[in-house]
């Protein structure tokens, strides 16, 4: 049997994991809140959507 559906055991790239990693560790807001944290966390958000969509 051959198993072509990798969409959950895929290894994510070494970019992508460093990225995250910033993210996670620097940006604690909620995007949705209209804070400081919650509207750099929801830029942050937008501009990943938006990179994603041209992609």
């Amino acid at each position: 049997m051959i198993y072509l559906d990798n969409a959950a055991t895929t290894p994510m790239s070494a970019v992508a994991i460093a990225e995250m990693t910033k993210v996670m560790q620097e940006t604690h807001g909620n995007p949705s809140s209209i804070h400081g944290h919650g509207r750099q966390a929801g830029k942050l958000l937008r501009e990943a959507r938006q990179d994603l969509a041209t992609y």
